[in-house]
């Protein structure tokens, strides 16, 4: 009596599983198109009992074209919609990096230097304008001088008036937002303390600046230009920081305005002691208000923990 033999059985299985296998590694294999036979007895074997086959013979499963084909189809459908899924999320996350590149805003600032030296024009011409009629109208030197601190007390409070761009500074109730917003150092004075000083500063700047007048005679000096010069670069910072909420950009900027008031202050000096004395406290304030900002700045990054750019960014489209 012939026997089947099991490897001779499961050979056609074995095969259709090295196929599912290269299917599964991403070769395409051709499809199967003829039907899966076991391998047929000998002739002897086959008018032989059933009863006669060995068990393992009897227990073979037998694999067919069509089941092959359904399983080749289902695997191969879960891995092109895993790789699919896989590519198109990559793919995704390259165009969204793409789009959220940031490169250098330079229209900002040309902006902020274009609406810097357009009020600092604004403002000397005013103010050599002024001057010429002082000179000429038959005024005593008291009232002149009335004139010169009032005008330059109001430049002080408000010489965003002349800013082309929205300068306002913040109110007492938006402080207490902005400290809700952002972190603020242990050593920050309260939000009261800045309407006081900004308010003293302000008296400063006009008595300091009557006295350069009471000296020089004449509104126009290069003292006095550099006085309305960082006048509009803090406007320009104001804006920075106050409307716009950048706060890296406004740590550049404050820095500027820094150096500005250092060149009030040497110029000051040198046409009158008493005058740089009085713009002196200023300079100082600054000085504070600076180390503040770029504190601000260091203790608040991003949602990703980098800090904010200190050059004006846009995103690229």
């Amino acid at each position: 009596m012939a026997c089947v033999s099991v490897p001779g059985v499961l050979a056609p299985s074995l095969a259709s599983s090295r196929r599912v296998a290269r299917r599964v590694s991403g070769a395409r294999a051709a499809r199967v198109t003829s039907t899966v036979r076991a391998p047929s007895a000998p002739l002897g074997a086959r008018r032989a009992s059933p009863l006669a086959r060995p068990r393992a013979a009897r227990r073979a499963p037998r694999v067919s074209a069509a089941s092959e084909e359904d399983l080749e189809k289902t695997l191969g459908a879960s891995i092109d919609e895993t790789f699919g899924d896989k590519a198109r999320s990559a793919f995704s996350q390259s165009a969204s990096s793409s789009r959220n590149e940031e490169t250098i805003d330079w229209r900002s600032i040309g902006k902020y230097f274009a609406a810097t030296a357009t009020q600092a024009a604004v403002m000397i011409y005013l103010t050599n304008w002024l001057s010429v009629g002082i000179v000429r109208s038959d005024f005593t030197p008291a009232i002149q001088k009335t004139i010169v601190g009032f005008w330059f007390l109001f430049n002080a409070l408000r010489s965003r008036v002349f800013s082309p761009l929205n300068a306002s500074r913040p109110k007492t109730s938006d402080e207490k937002t902005a400290i809700a917003q952002r972190k603020r150092p242990s050593w920050m004075p309260p939000p009261l303390a800045f309407p006081v000083i900004w308010s003293s500063i302000a008296l400063l700047r006009a008595f300091s600046s009557v006295a350069v007048f009471t000296v020089t005679g004449t509104l126009n000096h290069p003292a006095i230009f550099a006085m309305l010069a960082h006048l509009s670069i803090g406007d320009t910072w104001n804006s920075i920081n106050n409307v716009e909420k950048r706060l890296g950009v406004a740590c550049v900027g404050v820095s500027v305005v820094l150096l500005s008031v250092y060149n009030v202050v040497f110029q000051y000096l040198r046409v009158d002691r008493t005058a740089g004395f009085l713009i002196a406290p200023s300079a100082v304030w600054i000085s504070v208000a600076t180390v503040l900002v770029w504190t601000i700045w260091n203790i608040n990054p991003r949602e990703d923990g980098t800090r904010e750019p200190l050059a004006p960014m846009t995103r690229r489209a």
